[in-house]
């Protein structure tokens, strides 16, 4: 497959899961911050910023309508820092890269992405959130009174954070370089 449709469907996979997400009602079913981390472990170069920058300048304005906001917000501090969170994982999934590493970075992205951007929202939003621990739980947890609970937020996330990681794998090597290798082609004695 050539790189640039790997690349092409890896991108409208992305928008597809961050739009259907907004569109079904469930809360954060998009998976940029795996989609930062595998392009910062597995591409070089400037071109490692290109896909994760495209997702989200081409699906926020579209989820922001989705939500009823102006399409265009540049008050976006809160998810540049979850976002950037995530780079902190990038040397340890590298130094030993493996799927099993892959998969638990990418699960650990989803919960730094969660805890900075609830923690940005408990310090930012004073009408939610009560300045005490229990105010600091609700952001974590619980979530603003009439709202839902922000742990289906990091339930969602995870979830969704691990099976794009999965397609992300997948997309850069074909399913049959996974595969054992045939009995035949083994050296005989």
């Amino acid at each position: 497959m050539r790189p640039w449709l790997s690349f092409a469907a890896l991108l409208a996979l992305l928008i597809a899961f961050r739009l259907i997400g907004a569109w079904q009602g469930w809360m954060n079913v998009s998976p940029l911050p795996a989609l930062l981390l595998m392009s910062m472990v597995c591409f070089q170069g400037r071109d490692r910023w290109l896909l994760p920058l495209a997702a989200w300048v081409i699906s926020d304005p579209l989820l922001n309508a989705i939500y009823g906001q102006s399409m265009l917000v540049w008050d976006q501090w809160g998810l540049v820092l979850g976002l950037s969170s995530t780079l902190l994982l990038v040397s340890w999934v590298k130094r030993s890269f493996s799927w099993s590493r892959a998969l638990i970075g990418s699960a650990l992205a989803a919960l730094l992405f969660y805890l900075v951007t609830n923690t940005i929202s408990y310090f930012g939003l004073p009408e939610f959130y009560e300045r005490s621990w229990a105010g600091f739980y609700q952001a974590q947890w619980s979530g603003p009174v009439g709202l839902g609970p922000t742990w289906v937020f990091l339930r969602n996330a995870v979830a969704a954070n691990l099976l794009f990681t999965t397609f992300f794998l997948l997309a850069l090597r074909p399913l049959s370089a996974y595969l054992p290798t045939p009995l035949a082609s083994s050296p005989t004695r």
